[in-house]
């Protein structure tokens, strides 16, 4: 995500709290081509609230992702229209089929009116929902009330609908990636036209990708499987399922998975989701 923003953002600034130790040893060991700025939170503050803590190293302009969306926006397009309409901030907006299960806009003439949660069917202001991916100016961000846990879907976006706030529609796609089915989804759908052709350890089916430090060997990887640096694998079938880094395996056939880092594993295993540094043995 960081990679991809484009040029005239200079700073990606990350709000934590779980995991803050990995999230700094991750940045320091990588050049992600922008400068990365890591604000802890010492409790979680809410949506809204971690944009208040990060208040200080804003400027301008802010681009904001909910950091477990994977979406095809094209955030140039919609930073020019932001910039066109002069607004106060402006939401990606996805459709949906069934609005009853999420919040929903009324959206008019470019501009977000008011919000609906979870509306009955037929009831329903539009199909259009909160895709996770924000343009703000710094006086939304000055609304948010400092050091308290806030929405900012709940709390400060409907005090601002019909008042400056936009709408920015998209197709392509558009996942959530919450659960571990939508996890593998959004990893197999970042893989796109950067897949791996070929290995001299396994027999390659279909759209995969596997890092230049994993060692395989008599291996079938695929359809939709992902393989992490330092992995060494013996004898295994993976398909549909990502495989972190450091994993050790031998012997097994790994479907519809997420394998943590520092997994070690022999024999079969058909379906995980497996925490770091665990061991299975069958």
């Amino acid at each position: 995500m960081i990679r991809n923003l484009p040029e005239v953002f200079d700073t990606a600034i990350l709000a934590v709290n779980y995991g803050l130790k990995d999230m700094k040893k991750y940045f320091e060991e990588r050049d992600v081509g922008k400068k990365v700025i890591i604000v802890p939170e010492d409790k979680p503050l809410g949506t809204g609230g971690a944009m208040r803590n990060c208040i200080d190293h804003v400027t301008g302009t802010t681009a904001v992702f909910n950091g477990d969306v994977v979406s095809s926006i094209d955030l140039n397009k919609m930073l020019e229209q932001h910039t066109k309409t002069k607004a106060k901030g402006t939401l990606a907006l996805w459709e949906v089929n069934d609005p009853s299960r999420f919040g929903v806009v009324e959206y008019k003439n470019g501009e977000i009116l008011q919000f609906q949660e979870k509306p009955e069917r037929g009831t329903e202001l539009s199909n259009l929902i909160n895709a996770g991916t924000y343009l703000l100016e710094p006086e939304i961000l000055e609304m948010i009330p400092p050091n308290q846990k806030i929405s900012i879907e709940r709390d400060i976006y409907p005090k601002v609908a019909g008042k400056g706030l936009h709408g920015f529609p998209f197709e392509g796609h558009f996942i959530d990636s919450g659960t571990p089915e939508s996890y593998l989804e959004a990893n197999f759908k970042s893989i796109g036209n950067n897949g791996t052709a070929a290995h001299t350890g396994a027999s390659i089916r279909g759209s995969v990708l596997i890092h230049k430090n994993a060692r395989l060997e008599h291996c079938i990887i695929g359809p939709n499987a992902i393989i992490g640096p330092n992995v060494n694998l013996e004898k295994c079938v993976i398909r549909n399922s990502v495989i972190l880094s450091d994993v050790k395996g031998h012997g097994s056939v790994i479907e519809n998975s997420i394998i943590g880092p520092e997994i070690k594993f022999k024999e079969d295993s058909k379906r995980s989701l497996i925490s770091p540094k665990g061991q299975i043995t069958f």
